[in-house]
Parts: structure tokens; sequence; C-alpha cells
């Protein structure tokens, strides 16, 4: 039996050809993977350009402390520790992470003006054993990606800002709480002090201390007076006794001294002495001009004795009566002296007396004094415990307002974003290197599957 020859149409010609080929499955996918290769390759070379901004910031690695001493109450220690002495936590991991929060990143895209996907994730490199954060961002343009950079840093900060104000404020409401309550101390024992002062006669400790200091004074005072007094004392004593009168009576002798009409009795008495020593001397005693004179002179010593009687009273009549103290001014002077002694010492006797009644009234004060200040060194002790602790408490809330970067450590820019000058990507180079080391796998991978019997057998020959 005998066919017809029929010759193929195109088609037919075309699926004899596929079936040829599909009999080497290894060449359809090496042919395959050039494919793939070659799209991948120039979808890359012919996507948009991209520009990498860059930028570096620090934090530095020092803490600050500061101390405020406040006269008479305390003192108060602020001090901030360093960022990377608590071993803990790394606050560079904390500030990448806040970097590639949604926070900070939509703060960083509003102020560029793009959408969440046309801003992108920024990379974060942390440098080991360095505080340094080095942080990159693209765009499609050298300026979108500067801008892009320095928005993302300013939006850092920005954040940072408003943590730590938010610290502060909730510091500031506990402390505020805590103040309310010392406050109401203070003004409580504030409120005790004075109660006790308006019912006491202690109003306060100076005034207790200057009672103790004048009743100190008054007793000191008191000794040197008794010693002046003893010195005067004796002193007038030993002039007393050398001249044979007391202070009263060398007194009275002044005042009869001062008398004229004794002066006058004093001078007639002594010419009539002397006048009847001559006459005794001269007539004898039977004389008549010597009864005369001698009743002259008795009449003269009697009106003198009486005027001496009559001034200085009997006894210095005895005394005085022929003394003329013009006629001696040493024993003058030194009646003048046992007068001043004498009064001096009286003096002094009356000012010992005067001492030592205010020191019973100053002793009597004092011991009332005494229990009141008991009473009001408690209560002053007690307001300036409160006045410490207030005061103290709220040094410790304006010191703490300024230590803003305790939690949150200062970070600075270290390098400024840069403006790229060459395109990121795509890299033609970079394109063209991984079209051919594709192309060199697929070849290497298709001839050892072409080949791999052969290669068994050579392997098991060999072994």
């Amino acid at each position: 039996m005998q066919y017809p020859i029929i010759l193929p149409t195109r088609f037919q010609r075309f699926r004899a050809f596929v079936y040829r080929v599909l009999k080497w499955p290894y060449l359809v996918f090496a042919l395959c993977g050039y494919m793939f290769i070659g799209v991948i390759v120039t979808l890359y070379l012919n996507k948009a350009p991209v520009y990498k901004s860059e930028l570096e910031l620090v934090l530095p690695g020092t803490g600050a402390s500061s101390s405020v001493s406040i006269d008479n109450v305390g003192q108060v220690v602020s001090q901030t520790s360093a960022p990377f002495s608590v071993g803990g936590f790394n606050p560079r991991v904390n500030y990448k992470e806040m970097l590639l929060s949604r926070g900070v990143i939509n703060l960083a895209r509003e102020k560029t003006s793009l959408s969440l996907m046309a801003f992108g994730q920024p990379k974060i490199a942390l440098t080991e054993q360095t505080s340094i954060l080095a942080v990159s961002i693209t765009g499609s343009s050298a300026a979108q990606s500067q801008a892009k950079a320095w928005a993302l840093y300013q939006s850092l900060q920005q954040e940072l800002d408003r943590l730590r104000a938010d610290e502060v404020n909730s510091r500031d409401l506990s402390i505020q709480g805590v103040l309310a309550d010392y406050r109401v101390r203070l003004n409580e024992a504030r409120a005790n002090i004075l109660a006790f002062q308006e019912g006491s006669f202690l109003v306060s400790q100076e005034q207790f201390t200057l009672l103790v200091a004048s009743l100190q004074t008054i007793k000191e005072k008191q000794l040197y007076l008794q010693a002046q007094e003893t010195n005067l004392r004796d002193y007038s004593f030993g002039l007393s006794k050398k001249l044979g009168v007391s202070a009263d009576l060398a007194g009275k002798a002044f005042i009869l001294q001062s008398d004229v009409e004794f002066r006058g009795l004093l001078k007639e008495l002594d010419v009539s002495t002397s006048q009847l020593s001559e006459f005794q001397s001269r007539w004898g005693e039977g004389h008549p001009k010597v009864a005369a004179e001698q009743q002259r002179y008795n009449a003269a010593r009697k009106a003198l004795l009486q005027r001496s009687s009559d001034i200085a009273g009997p006894h210095a009549a005895n005394t005085f009566s022929s003394l003329d103290l013009e006629m001696n001014p040493k024993r003058a002077q030194m009646f003048a002296d046992l007068i001043d002694a004498s009064a001096r010492r009286e003096g002094v006797e009356a000012e010992l007396v005067d001492l030592e009644r205010s020191e019973l009234q100053l002793s009597d004060q004092l011991k009332i004094y005494a229990r009141e200040s008991a009473v009001l060194d408690r209560l002053q002790r007690e307001f300036d415990l409160a006045e410490a602790v207030f005061t103290s408490a709220a040094a410790r809330l304006e010191a703490g307002k300024a230590d803003v970067f305790a939690s949150y450590p200062v970070v600075q820019l270290l390098t400024e974003p840069s403006l790229p000058t060459d395109i990121h990507s795509p890299i033609p180079q970079l394109g063209f290197a991984a079209a051919l080391v594709g192309f060199i796998f697929i070849t290497s991978g298709v001839t050892v599957l072409c080949n791999r019997r052969r290669i068994i057998k050579a392997l098991l020959n060999r072994s």
C-alpha cells in the first residue's frame, strides 16, 4: 500500500522544529536563563536614576554635673550621667530605632511634601566602638536626597525635643504634688512659731542670747566693782587711820573752814594765844594784862567751840576747833582724798546694790526665757527642716528642668547631609558584571548537567 506524499505547511514545519528543540531540554533552560538575565539587567539599567545623601550623627560621651549650695538651707546636686555609662542599653540603638520610627518618618515626609512610599526608608549604620550613627537616604535627584536628609535630621531633633518636654512635664506634675505637701508643712511650722511668739515673752533666740550676755556682763561688772570697792575701802581706812579722822569728820572740817565767822574766831583765837604767851613771858600769871588776855582767850575759845558745835557737831568741834587747813595744804589735800575715796566707795556700793537687784531680775527673767527658748528652738528646728526640704525639692525641680539630656542624650551633627554629584543607582558596570556572572553560572551549570554521566563515570574510574 502506497501513501501519497503531502507537503507540510509552515505551521507544521514550525511545530516539527519545536519538537526537535524540546528534545534538548538543557538548551531550552540555558536560553530561558539568558533571556531572564537579560531582562533583569535591562530593567535595572533603564530604571530612573537614584541619588544618595549621607550624614553622620554623634552622641557626646561625657556626662555633666552641677552643685547648688543655699546658705543655711542645704545643697542641691544635679548630675547627668554619660549616655554610655549604663550597660543595659545603647542610646545609639535607641536613636536608630527612632530614625526608623513612623513618627520621625511622617514628620520628615511632611517637611518634604512627599508620600510615605516616595520618601522611603533611611539606612542607618552603627560604627563599632564609637558613638557615631551613619545615616543615608536616597532620592530621585541630588537636591531631593539632600532635602530628605535634612528633614530626617530636623524631625529627629523635633521628636527628641517633644520627648524631653513631655518627660519634664511629667516630672513637674509629680514633683508639684510633693511640693504642695511640703508647702503645707512649711506653713504649719511657720504658724506654730507665730502662735508661740504671740503668747510668750520670748520672740527670738537672739533675745535669749542677748539676755544671757547681759547677765554675764552684769556678773563681770560686779566682780570688777567688788574689787574696786575693796580697794577704796582699804585706801579710805588707811588714810583715815593716818589722819585720825573719818571721812565724815574730814567733810565737816571743810565745812568749818568755809564758814566766815569760824575763820574770824579762829584768827581771834590765834591772836589771843600769841598775845597771852607774850604777856605771860613778860609779866607772869598775876599781871592784870595777863588776866585780861586770858579772859579774851577763853571767850574766843568758847565762841569757837560753840560755832564748831553749831555747824559740825560736838565731836567735830573738839577736833577742829583750832585747825586751819589753809595753813597746811598737804593735810587739806589728804582730807580731800579721804572724802573723795569715801564718796567713790559709797557710789560703788550703791552701784553694786543696783547690779544685784538687776541680776535677780534678769535671773528670774532668764528662767522664763530658758523654758520658752527650748520650745522656740524646737519649733524653729521643725521650721528649718521643713524649709530645707521644701527649698531642696524646689531646687531639684528647677535643676531637673535644666537637665533635659538625662534620658535623651544630646545628638550632634558630625557631617552635614551631602549633596550627591554621582548617580547612586543604576550602575552600568554593575549591571554588565552581573549579566556576565549570570551567563557564566548558567553556562557552567548546563554544561555540568549535560556531561554529568561522563563526570560521574570518570570519578568512579578514578576511585
